[in-house]
């Protein structure tokens, strides 16, 4: 997807349902963090903010006709289900017709908006010595290549393309994500790790965050000093030095973890100050700049600000780029026919679609990582993309999805067309007929309604000399 974090789409499928899960207990605590809260602030969608705001100085309820009629007759439904969504979230809480903010999160949200409160949750700065070399063009310059190396890792780019090797922990985090599996030849992506490939980057540093909190309920860590740390490190402001000093056993465990993905950096000849790279600290920003890169950072730079693939109405491509990671990206699902200095060639085809597809890529997917990596030329078009092309992917991702096959047993040459009748019947009264051919008397039944067929057969059997039913034969 292309969509930033802050979207409905994005935020449903990531922390938003790892923190509707979460007991009413574990939610006070986390809402007890000034930066816990006003980073969950900023991932909710637009009218969410604006109900949130607009509560947040009222010490009584409201009640809910009152809230719908902050919006026009035609969207009340829209603000309905905004306020329905924070209560799963815990943040709004209803009763007896009236709404009113949670308490614990009003007041930190509060505290974090006007700066009172324990302001130590937004990160305490280190006031030593600092290295003038490390700023922001080198923490960049950091976190891609870690990131990179873990996307090359995935796309099966070879041990000494990788520019550092994988620790242990990454590792994990990609089995506990499934979007790689151990296999006979080591691990190798699966159809998720290809549908994550094709993210954009705040979409994959939010899967492995919520991989990671998983994984941490594994290793019995405490979940809320996790996800309060998480929220803390994506508070941080860019290129500034925070001390570890009052960091927890588990949190500084945190650091070096995330640190092999490339969110933290940590000088080795200074590590009583971390620094928050690029990767984590726009996660809940809304730049479009940092948050609506597709697949990943420095490579891929030139994808959210030039953009490198014109597409053109037969299908051909062509990609401005010399990245082997890019490159392998668009091998998921193109043809690449030639490829030069900084440019290659190839055709969008069925096959590729259809291997594409295989993979559990969507074409929905698919068109959204063209669109958002495309020149700056076909920018300036609406559509973006040549319209035959789009209809054509989703047409092939049609043409796979008409058939889909289904075990079942199929039964003919019943002799006596009374008992084809009556077993017909039974079979329609269970629901378990897929296919029948009354003329022909044969029927085609579900895997799981052929054992009760079959206890039919044996007490409904003819007694005549009629050809009794051949077995069922599995198709």
């Amino acid at each position: 997807m292309a969509t930033q974090m802050g979207s409905e789409e994005e935020f449903k499928t990531t922390i938003a349902e790892y923190l509707e899960a979460l007991p009413t207990q574990f939610c006070r605590r986390v809402f007890s963090s000034p930066a816990a809260c006003l980073a969950i602030f900023r991932l909710l969608p637009t009218v969410g903010k604006q109900l949130i705001m607009s509560m947040l100085y009222l010490d009584a309820p409201l009640q809910l006709q009152d809230v719908s009629q902050w919006a026009k007759p035609e969207h009340q439904r829209v603000v309905k289900a905004k306020v329905h969504q924070l209560r799963k979230l815990q943040l709004l809480a209803e009763d007896a017709g009236s709404v009113w903010l949670n308490p614990i999160f009003r007041e930190q949200l509060r505290n974090a908006l006007t700066g009172g409160g324990d302001f130590s949750s937004f990160g305490i700065p280190y006031t030593g010595p600092r290295d003038a070399r490390v700023d922001p063009k080198r923490l960049a310059k950091y976190a891609d290549e870690r990131w990179e190396a873990v996307l090359h890792f995935m796309v099966g780019r070879s041990a000494h393309d990788a520019v550092t090797p994988l620790s242990e922990s990454v590792r994990d985090v990609l089995r506990m994500s499934r979007l790689m599996e151990d296999g006979p030849m080591g691990m190798q992506i699966t159809n998720s790790g290809f549908q994550f490939l094709l993210q954009n980057a705040a979409s994959q540093v939010w899967t492995v965050l919520l991989q990671y909190l998983r994984l941490a309920e594994l290793q019995n860590m405490d979940v809320v000093e996790v996800l309060n740390f998480l929220f803390q490190l994506v508070s941080l402001q860019l290129g500034r030095a925070y001390s570890v000093e009052a960091l927890t056993r588990n949190q500084r465990k945190m650091l070096g973890e995330l640190r092999d993905f490339g969110l933290i950096f940590q000088d080795e000849r200074d590590e009583r100050a971390f620094y928050a790279t690029h990767l984590i600290t726009s996660l809940t920003s809304s730049s479009t700049q940092s948050t609506e890169r597709s697949t990943g950072p420095s490579e891929l730079t030139t994808t959210s600000e030039h953009g490198y693939i014109i597409l053109e109405t037969n299908c051909r491509i062509y990609a401005y780029t010399n990245s082997p990671l890019q490159i392998a990206i668009l091998n998921l699902f193109v043809h690449l026919v030639s490829r030069f200095s900084n440019l290659v060639t190839g055709a969008i085809t069925r096959n590729g679609v259809r291997q594409a597809l295989m993979h559990g890529i969507t074409a929905d997917q698919i068109i959204t990582f063209l669109t958002a990596n495309a020149h700056p030329q076909m920018q300036s078009r609406t559509p973006v993309l040549p319209v035959t092309v789009t209809d054509q992917i989703r047409l092939w991702e049609q043409e796979r999805n008409r058939l889909h096959p289904t075990q079942a047993h199929f039964y003919r040459e019943f002799g006596q067309r009374q008992y084809f009748e009556r077993v017909y019947r039974y079979a329609l009264d269970i629901g378990v007929v897929l296919w029948a051919n009354a003329e022909k008397q044969q029927l085609v039944v579900t895997r799981q309604g052929h054992a009760k067929i079959a206890e039919l057969f044996k007490s409904q059997r003819p007694t005549n000399n009629a050809t009794n039913p051949q077995p069922p034969a599995q198709s």
